[in-house]
């Protein structure tokens, strides 16, 4: 699994990220449910360059873009930053995600010099916030009602992890990625 940066992917592969994030497997967990257009997709690619903020990376498998993982709102100052990642629909509860996971973890606190991880993840998708407390993170907060999707409010889990923390976690975690083929 090699994890590219999505501004220096190829084009080909940059608009299957589009086709990715329209899948209706995924669209159903992000903050916004609409079809992104290819005006929005390219807004947003242009977005990235040159942006010290965000460092979104192409998750590549033979070939194959199978999804995204991003960190986002990155302070070098205090040394935090958001992440979140999404799965083509086809590799969901796979094993996919934790492996990315391991990886983000590492990227963040060694190559990007991070000492705190945040993420928020809407309360309808138990599974991946189980896989963030397995990971280590502790739930912080819960923004009650704060999406509204499909008529329905829905409240946002607010988690985050240390340096230490995952520290002290990844060795527990290491032998469970290596399995999966890290």
């Amino acid at each position: 699994m090699q994890f590219i940066p999505l501004v220096d992917a190829d084009p080909a592969t940059q608009a299957h990220v589009r086709t990715l994030r329209n899948q209706e497997a995924v669209r159903q967990y992000m903050y916004t449910s609409h079809e992104i257009s290819e005006q929005e997709h390219q807004r947003w690619l242009s977005s990235l360059r040159g942006n010290p903020a965000q460092a979104v990376f192409v998750v590549m498998e033979q070939g194959r873009a199978l999804g995204i993982v991003s960190l986002n709102a990155i302070n070098t100052r205090q040394k935090t930053a958001d992440w979140a990642f999404y799965l083509d629909a086809e590799q969901q509860g796979k094993g996919l995600g934790s492996r990315i996971e391991f990886w983000i973890l590492d990227y963040a606190f060694t190559e990007a010099g991070l000492e705190k991880l945040n993420c928020e993840v809407l309360a309808n998708n138990p599974a991946v916030i189980n896989m963030h407390l397995k990971f280590g993170f502790q739930q912080e907060g819960l923004r009650r009602q704060n999406i509204l999707k499909d008529g329905q409010r829905i409240d946002v889990v607010l988690l985050g992890i240390t340096k230490a923390e995952w520290q002290s976690k990844r060795p527990t975690l290491e032998p469970l990625i290596a399995r999966l083929g890290r």
